[in-house]
């Protein structure tokens, strides 16, 4: 078993993808590994990586956990990727941060 964690600390996004598609070979390997990244860089180098057929889709589970105000338990939301490597849900504060600031430099623009 292999437990990875930030392995996007310090690294370029390219590094940060390739990184992911790394991980994924050791994993299609027969190694487990569990990794927890705050990268959507390092997750799509994964999700390249079952397009490249580095490993199978069925292998890759990604756990998503958010907590809101009113509960004191973390919710765990489970995430699966499709053979095109298409994930199951994309619930609220995954990885849209980059769409929430485009979307604000938009609005600042059309001021």
């Amino acid at each position: 078993m292999l437990v990875v964690e930030n392995p996007e600390a310090h690294l370029h996004p390219s590094g940060q993808s390739h990184i992911g598609q790394f991980l994924a070979q050791m994993a299609a390997s027969g190694l487990q590994v569990i990794v927890e990244t705050h990268s959507e860089h390092v997750v799509n180098g994964i999700r390249i990586a079952i397009l490249k057929n580095m490993i199978s889709n069925e292998s890759v589970s990604i756990n998503f956990f958010s907590m809101d105000e009113k509960s004191k338990q973390p919710r765990v939301e489970h995430i699966t990727l499709d053979k095109d490597a298409e994930l199951s849900d994309w619930p609220y504060g995954f990885f849209d941060q980059e769409e929430r600031d485009m979307a604000d430099i938009f609005r600042g623009r059309r001021k």
